[in-house]
């Protein structure tokens, strides 16, 4: 399997950056820490102009302004840390930021084997982070089965069904276009997540929330138009 190296390598890297923001999390602001998190893009898009990909000026702008939604998205959660613990460690933002260099270094790396196979190098992504999450399982087997009803495995086998669909189709994207363009997009996630929120879990959205998504909109109109 020429593609099995990438994948390893890769599922190695997502491990680690979900190592970091895990990490990231205990420790500090979950918004911060995500906000920080989201810069991830930036490596695919250098890698991006590395390769020669070219982009039309609408869509370079698009980018700019979606970049600029989700800073206006994040923004509040960053200042309301500030007010609360202007002393706070700045250990968690570095570990976000490292999660951000991993996870986009991870989508480098994949993309490359996805260029071979797709479904092969996101199987294979899949082994490192199985067997650690298995290790983990087995030795504390005892104290979490308790928690593993029925419903609860069917939840996370509907979750990994969904996450595998998504890698699916965004190595896909990534191959039929611009890697950097489709992980701008594909940064779109915590705000699909905060309108699913809204809708589903009736949680209240800001205007500072709303004016963001329109912002992102706009960027992301002016990227696929």
């Amino acid at each position: 399997m020429r593609d099995a190296p990438e994948g390893l390598l890769g599922g190695a890297l997502n491990f680690a950056g979900t190592l970091l923001i895990l990490k990231s999390f205990a420790r500090g602001k979950v918004g911060v820490a995500v906000g920080v998190a989201a810069t991830y893009v930036l490596v695919p898009l250098a890698y991006s102009s590395y390769l020669g990909e070219s982009l039309s000026m609408r869509a370079v702008i698009g980018v700019a302004v979606l970049m600029v939604g989700l800073g206006a998205f994040y923004a509040p959660t960053v200042r309301a840390r500030g007010r609360a613990d202007a002393t706070a460690s700045p250990v968690p933002i570095l570990m976000a930021g490292g999660a951000a260099i991993f996870w986009g270094a991870a989508i480098v790396v994949l993309d490359l084997g996805s260029r071979v196979s797709v479904t092969g190098t996101l199987a294979t992504s899949q082994i490192p982070q199985l067997a650690i999450a298995g290790t983990v399982l087995a030795l504390s087997w005892d104290r979490s089965r308790a928690g593993l009803n029925p419903q609860a495995i069917a939840v996370l086998l509907g979750s990994g069904l969904a996450l595998a669909l998504g890698n699916m189709a965004f190595f896909t994207a990534a191959n039929e276009g611009n890697i950097g363009v489709v992980s701008v997009l594909g940064s779109l996630s915590p705000i699909v997540t905060a309108l699913l929120a809204a809708a589903l879990l009736r949680e209240r959205l800001t205007r500072t929330d709303r004016i963001a998504f329109a912002i992102v909109l706009l960027g992301t109109v002016l990227i696929v138009a």
